[in-house]
């Protein structure tokens, strides 16, 4: 259906494209062009990024990908040249808790102007070897305290290549003239981008609403594990609790625009911290998940994506989420019999 649309505004467009190219000739509308604020944009990275040399605060160079069309005339050109910056940038450690990378499109530099980019959605998590250091840790309380070898084993590092594509939106309302008129490649895929026809159904059995008007949203999920069982933990943002996630849970919290930290902890020597950017209107994803503690289970929360959401979706059971300083919670029923110890 996303497809079909998809094709039906791009005819609406090329159409109205050809009749003002009749009227006006071989230049572009006298109207054109203006780019909606939260039009959506493909930006790739110029440059391989890595938590091995990059640091929170870092600027990294990005380029448009596919150029900006509206109204079937191109305003701004592929390779375009923009920058980021790294939100977070996390080592790996102890108990294989994997590195984190989390990026941010900042602008692009266009006619002597730079125009603002939000909304970004490249988050990226190292390897979790927090398996490896459970069993080594196991394997190792006949001759050690609980967990001393475990903690010997680290997570893995972030490396991302140049090329890595993501999603963007112009922050603002911009007025361009056009450029040239787009081929019909170049429409279809700007229309497709804008409805999400781009992005494959990967079938989930959670349906994820959008967030309220003018916020941001982020689902928070644990997928269930048989080694999981009977171990919990809680989110917190500001020292507040926003929910909890046992084995196999999920809860959703629909957040104001900006930076938001949260913080995860089972044990106190070992908890975990991840920051991220939301801008309105974008549903982001964060994975919890157990690594190796000093004496029992570390909390790690990770970047994570749609996909790995879908693909533990039908094993997952809505948590307690309560609202907390103006922010609200979508889905607040906590499992009974069976479930609640999952």
């Amino acid at each position: 259906m996303k497809r079909l649309a998809s094709w039906v505004a791009f005819l609406a467009i090329w159409l109205t494209a050809a009749a003002a190219t009749a009227r006006d000739g071989h230049g572009g509308p006298a109207n054109c062009c203006t780019i909606d604020a939260g039009a959506q944009v493909v930006v790739a990275l110029a440059q391989p990024l890595s938590t091995k040399l990059q640091r929170t605060g870092d600027k990294f160079g990005l380029r448009l990908a596919a150029p900006v069309v509206v109204s079937g005339w191109v305003v701004i050109p592929a390779g375009t040249p923009g920058t980021g910056e790294v939100v977070e940038a996390t080592k790996p450690g102890p108990g294989g808790r994997p590195a984190k990378l989390v990026l941010a499109a900042r602008y692009l530099t266009f006619g002597g102007r730079q125009l603002a980019l939000e909304g970004m959605q490249l988050a990226l998590a190292g390897k979790n070897n927090g398996m490896a250091a459970q069993a080594a840790g196991a394997g190792g309380m006949a001759f050690f305290p609980l967990g001393f070898v475990g903690l010997a084993v680290e997570g893995g590092d972030v490396e991302v290549q140049a090329g890595a594509q993501a999603r963007a939106a112009i922050r603002d309302d911009v007025v361009l003239p056009p450029l040239r008129r787009a081929t019909p490649d170049e429409s279809y895929n700007s229309v497709a981008l804008e409805s999400g026809a781009d992005v494959p159904d990967s079938g989930g059995a959670i349906d994820i609403p959008p967030p309220p008007p003018g916020m941001g949203q982020i689902v928070f999920f644990r997928p269930y594990t048989v080694l999981g069982i009977g171990q919990w933990f809680s989110v917190r943002e500001h020292g507040d609790r926003i929910g909890k996630l046992f084995n196999g849970a999920y809860f959703v919290r629909a957040v104001q625009p900006g930076v938001h930290s949260y913080t995860a902890a089972f044990e106190p020597e070992l908890g975990d911290r991840l920051t991220l950017e939301v801008a309105a209107g974008e549903t982001y994803f964060v994975q919890g998940v157990l690594t190796k503690g000093v004496v029992l289970s570390a909390a790690n929360l990770l970047p994570s994506g749609r996909g790995a959401f879908d693909r533990a979706s039908r094993k997952l059971k809505r948590s307690n989420a309560p609202a907390w300083r103006g922010d609200s919670e979508i889905g607040a029923e906590r499992p009974r019999g069976a479930d609640a110890d999952r």
